[in-house]
């Protein structure tokens, strides 16, 4: 099939549909898309273009980035440099933005996976310092076989000082963890991994520095490695006993696992951490009303005022207490008490009141639907009146 019948297969309404089948060409045409790369280019531009809406400019640029990447990946010259640079120019001309933009990414990685490390820092280090993982990668290639050109004769012979200075500015300027929607699972996986190779790394050299178990957790956090997670919080709890973000992480990781005991434990640690905080008596609070025990409750409640959590929360929280130890009258009462207290964020009792109706309906699905939802809703608003984690 030519390059020019492109456009009998494309629907020039549905965005999605035009991707999938524009994917679907480029596997089967591979070789005709690479002898015709401007052509080619051309007929997606109008396939968008002639569609009911004007895609905006973000989605335009993210649609060529990801067409642009999979004939990268499909291509018999993908090893070529001057192919990728012709791709990249090509895809730059017709973005809104201009930019290689995702193709400097796949083509990195795809770099290293040569061992063509510092090819692979020219292309990735426009990331260098804004994302955790790319930064990490670049810090991978340093270490590997030496530093991008260009660089100074002394970073030149010391490519191990390269990897230093990049994880230095990284923990300096701490970026978030972002996501890489252009990336195929393998492309992620590897990225993955190089992440992890630096970690160890970055602990050896950088022992005293706590962003880097920090941005460990999120990044075991969000793929939802539990064995690494706990591996990276055990090590952080140790290096870092009284850092409070390391505690609360640790602190949530016992509730979820049901230990209450080790739960205790942390929140005493955390006390002494923070003798005079609202943090502490909050989950002072939390933990007592999972565990339905009132001297505690109210222990924690006096606390709570003291160290001025505000009135309206803490009544908040005694009404989901009540609710958890089924006590129906209770609940009732102090949802009634709120209610005429606070008539102005009476909405916030909108949703718990269904949930205490789950709660004490009768039915066994609707009490565990009801008594599972309570604790997380409560926890994430008062999360976000006390500015917990926002450090």
């Amino acid at each position: 099939m030519g390059v020019g019948t492109v456009l009998d297969l494309m629907p020039h309404d549905d965005p999605d549909q035009i991707r999938e089948r524009f994917r679907l060409y480029i596997r089967e045409n591979n070789d005709a898309i690479d002898r015709s790369l401007p052509l080619f280019f051309t007929h997606v531009v109008s396939a968008l273009e002639e569609g009911d809406g004007r895609l905006p400019d973000p989605d335009y640029n993210f649609f060529l980035d990801e067409i642009a990447c999979e004939v990268f990946r499909n291509s018999s010259r993908m090893n070529d440099p001057a192919f990728d640079q012709e791709l990249g120019a090509i895809l730059a001309e017709y973005k809104r933005n201009g930019g290689r933009g995702g193709l400097d990414l796949v083509s990195g990685l795809h770099s290293i996976r040569r061992g063509l490390y510092r090819n692979a820092v020219l292309l990735l280090k426009k990331y260098r310092f804004i994302d955790p993982l790319i930064g990490s990668a670049i810090a991978y290639c340093y270490i590997q076989t030496g530093s991008e050109e260009g660089e100074t004769d002394r970073q030149q012979s010391d490519p191990l000082l390269s990897a230093r200075e990049q994880l230095m500015a990284m923990s300096e300027q701490r970026p978030p963890l972002v996501s890489h929607p252009l990336l195929t699972e393998d492309e992620n996986d590897l990225l993955s991994s190089l992440f992890w190779d630096v970690y160890e790394q970055a602990r050896e050299w950088f022992p005293h520095d706590e962003w880097f178990p920090e941005i460990a957790l999120c990044k075991a956090g969000e793929d939802g490695d539990s064995r690494r997670y706990d591996s990276v919080l055990t090590d952080a709890l140790t290096l870092f006993p009284d850092d409070i973000r390391f505690l609360r992480r640790a602190f949530q990781r016992a509730l979820e696992r049901e230990s209450l005991e080790s739960a205790a434990v942390i929140l005493q640690r955390m006390i002494r951490v923070m003798p005079d905080g609202m943090e502490p008596a909050y989950y002072g609070l939390k933990l007592a009303t999972i565990t339905g025990k009132a001297e505690i409750f109210y222990r924690f409640r006096k606390q709570a005022i003291i160290r001025g959590i505000p009135l309206y929360l803490i009544h908040l929280i005694e009404y989901i207490f009540e609710i958890l130890r089924r006590n129906h009258e209770g609940a009732v009462g102090t949802r009634q008490r709120f209610s005429a207290s606070y008539p102005r964020i009476g909405y916030i009792m909108d949703l718990f009141t269904y949930l205490e109706e789950d709660v004490f309906s009768g039915d066994p699905v609707r009490q565990k639907r009801g008594m599972q939802a309570l604790l997380p809703i409560v926890d994430r608003f008062a999360m976000s009146v006390l500015k917990i984690g926002e450090e």
